[in-house]
């Protein structure tokens, strides 16, 4: 099975309303839910993380924000099982503000063994 990535510190078209594949949408469906704070979506105030966790040590908050993020994709997109998250420590900017920027790795549910 393919192992594929959605990165949030990545610059993209917000919202593409035609795909062009199944893997286009479930990255962007991905990406949605994992930037919505929780309660701000017009019509789905369900969909979207919590952004309350602040000023709580760096290993923690991952660990917090890795359950999160897995419960809340679990829950809108089951199309996609997440492997593992991982975030980006290389990024001088964000360590410096103290900003968490995840990657998330998925595999498609239905792709079978293709």
């Amino acid at each position: 099975m393919s192992e594929f990535n959605v990165d949030i510190s990545t610059t993209s078209a917000w919202v593409n309303f035609a795909p062009g594949t199944l893997l286009e949408e479930v990255q962007q469906n991905i990406k949605t839910i994992v930037t919505t704070v929780l309660g701000t979506a017009p019509g789905s105030r369900n969909i979207g993380v919590e952004v309350e966790l602040v000023d709580e040590p760096i290993h923690i908050t991952q660990a917090r924000i890795t359950g999160i993020i897995r419960t809340a994709i679990a829950d809108f997109e089951p199309r996609a099982q997440v492997t593992r998250i991982t975030f980006d420590h290389q990024n001088i900017e964000t360590g410096m503000y103290g900003t968490l920027l995840p990657v998330i790795w998925f595999i498609l549910a239905d792709q079978g063994d293709a």
